[in-house]
C-alpha cells in the first residue's frame, strides 16, 4: 500500500511541476505576442504570427501530455521492481 501512496505521490509532484512549468511557457509566449500588439509593432503582429503563437502553445500542451506519460510509465517501472 504504501508503494502505490509514494507512486501516486510522484505522479502528482512531477505533473504539477511541468504543469507549472509549461502554463509559464505558455504564459510568456502570450505576453511576447501581445507586447508587440500593446507597442505597436506591427512586425510582430500578423496572421503569420498568431499561426506561430498558436503552434507554441500546441507544442507546450504536447510536450505536457509527453511529460505524464514519461512519469507514468517510470512509476508503473518502478512499483513493478518493487
Amino acid at each position: 500500500m504504501i508503494k502505490l501512496i509514494d507512486a501516486v505521490r510522484s505522479v502528482l509532484e512531477a505533473t504539477v511541476s511541468s504543469g507549472t512549468t509549461r502554463v509559464e511557457n505558455i504564459h510568456n509566449l502570450v505576453v511576447d505576442y501581445a507586447k508587440g500588439y500593446i507597442d505597436g509593432d506591427k512586425e510582430g503582429v500578423d496572421k503569420d504570427s498568431i499561426y506561430q503563437l498558436v503552434r507554441d502553445i500546441t507544442s507546450e500542451l504536447g510536450g505536457f501530455a509527453d511529460d505524464v506519460l514519461d512519469v507514468s510509465e517510470d512509476v508503473r517501472d518502478t512499483v513493478k521492481r518493487k
